[in-house]
């Protein structure tokens, strides 16, 4: 049996760790640019299940960018913008 493998470029999320070594995911989810439910990247603790998710903006406001952004950051910018974020209310 074969195993498969996601690529990476194509994975609608990412799972990374924070700095204290706990688990996240993160993900884009949004409507259409320039109104207020445009792209934001969540992110969410896949160990805690009273952390808060988290939530930020993303700059192009676009979900089809977003997504090829988060596909290209790596692990140490994802802890970065989690850094960032804030709760989600």
């Amino acid at each position: 049996m074969t195993e498969s493998k996601t690529d990476p470029k194509k994975a609608l999320s990412r799972r990374f760790m924070d700095a204290g070594m706990v688990k996240w995911e993160a993900y884009v989810s949004g409507g259409q640019p320039d109104t207020a439910a445009a792209a934001r990247i969540y992110f969410v603790c896949l160990e805690d299940p009273f952390e808060r998710p988290r939530w930020l903006p993303h700059e192009s406001r676009s979900v089809a960018a977003a997504t090829r952004d988060l596909a290209a950051l790596s692990d140490d910018d994802l802890v970065a913008m989690l850094d960032m974020s804030e709760a989600l209310d």
